[in-house]
């Protein structure tokens, strides 16, 4: 056991440094250095205003704004009317050829022409935030795409890094057990490990292929996602969460685009009450009766008048206004509180992620001293087995944390607007 001892702790110690560095590098970030682990607004750009669903949301706000040019200019047309009869007449026996042309438009009274020039403007306005909206959405979606790469690169290196030192205790047991220096169950159980630990390798690589994969079908041109060899430690915001928050609730996209409904639907409820005082259709026509004998110029007037239809149109819009103005309080709430949640969110995992790695330190020089009693002949090898796999798992645990603290952050940072901001 003496000389196994001896040869084991060398070979081991040669792959330590390898998974020590999993413990000590890379560390977090602040909030000021993501740009490490996130691609640059000149690789998104372009990447996420070529995806389908971001070209859709463009093609909507255009027809939205075509929508607002008709609102603008009113559906009132002019209308050509034409009427051809015959005369007879019984003494003397006479018939006369006569013709009969109007031309005639409804006017827009009662300043119903303002009022849909600023509805118009609230249309277009719409189609503006509508559209900035499905590109920060399109910007979330490609951010969680992004660290789901991250997190199963961190899988697959902390089980390349286990699989080293898995390797490497299985190699020393299969020679010392050629010599007679360890019993074959010691040599079953390094093997049984280091099968263990391939099968999680193959399974982390499975893992990051699938989602390097996914990124590049969903986003062809971006970069591949790498973890960065080096980074500080992160920081918490320094700004107040009052401060903060305003600046989330002013910027939201989703809230800004509902308000804006909001605010149009208002309009449109009072332009249809509007619609209750009913427009003339004035117009001017000429006839020739007679087989021209006679000629007629006049004008037309005509004047709809309003009934229950549109009251009820009228009353239906104002109910609607007023359930999106409640839904813009219902969702202005739900994102103060997820938002408020995020921002403390942010202190506690930096806190945890102290804690871990604290954890992973002491359970580190714990599966080290467990190899020294190993070797001294107090512990088995199913302990020295199950303290390496502990301390592994907690780095990797530390990791896990490590990536979560930094997508809350990274999103954070995108809703205010400080992390790929492709607003026009």
């Amino acid at each position: 056991m003496t000389r196994f001892a001896s040869v084991l702790l060398r070979g081991l110690c040669t792959a330590m440094p390898l998974a020590l560095s999993l413990a000590g590098a890379p560390a977090a970030v602040s909030a000021h250095t993501l740009g490490d682990w996130l691609p640059q607004n000149a690789q998104v750009a372009p990447v996420l205003l070529a995806t389908p669903q971001v070209q859709a949301a463009r093609a909507h706000a255009q027809s939205q704004v075509q929508h607002a040019r008709g609102t603008e200019t009113g559906s009132a047309e002019w209308l050509l009317r034409m009427n051809q009869q015959q005369r007879r007449a019984h003494a003397p026996q006479e018939r006369f050829a006569e013709t009969t042309l109007g031309l005639e438009r409804p006017l827009r009274l009662w300043g119903k022409a303002a009022m849909d020039a600023q509805l118009a403007e609230r249309e277009r306005e719409v189609a503006r935030i509508g559209y900035s909206d499905a590109l920060h959405e399109a910007s979330r979606e490609l951010l969680a795409q992004w660290f789901d790469a991250l997190r199963a690169q961190v899988e697959r290196e902390g089980a390349e890094r286990e699989l080293a030192l898995a390797r490497a205790l299985e190699a020393q047991a299969k020679r010392r057990l050629a010599q007679g220096d360890v019993s074959a169950l010691d040599a079953r159980l390094a093997q049984a490990e280091l099968q263990r630990s391939e099968a999680s390798a193959h399974l982390a690589a499975s893992e990051l292929a699938r989602s390097r994969a996914r990124l590049q079908r969903l986003y062809p041109g971006l970069p591949a996602p790498h973890v960065p060899a080096a980074a500080t430690d992160p920081i918490a915001p320094t700004e107040a969460l009052e401060t903060a928050l305003s600046a989330f609730l002013q910027q939201h996209h989703e809230l800004r685009l509902l308000r804006a409904q909001a605010q149009r639907q208002q309009q449109l409820a009072e332009r249809l009450e509007r619609e209750r005082w009913p427009d003339p259709s004035v117009g001017v026509y000429h006839a020739r009766e007679r087989a021209g004998s006679e000629q007629l110029l006049g004008l037309t007037l005509a004047m709809p008048l309003s009934g229950r239809y549109r009251e009820s149109q009228a009353l239906a819009a104002l109910a609607q206004a007023q359930a999106l103005q409640a839904q813009v309080q219902q969702l202005e709430h739900e994102l103060s509180a997820n938002f408020e949640a995020r921002w403390r969110q942010l202190a506690l995992q930096q806190q945890a992620l102290a804690a871990l790695r604290g954890a992973a330190e002491t359970q580190q020089q714990a599966a080290e001293k467990s190899l020294s009693a190993y070797t001294q002949g107090e512990h088995s090898m199913t302990e020295l087995i199950q303290n390496r796999r502990l301390a592994n798992e907690q780095r990797r645990a530390a990791l896990r944390l490590q990536l979560e603290w930094l997508h809350t952050r990274a999103s954070i940072e995108l809703d205010a607007h400080r992390l790929w901001d492709l607003d026009d």
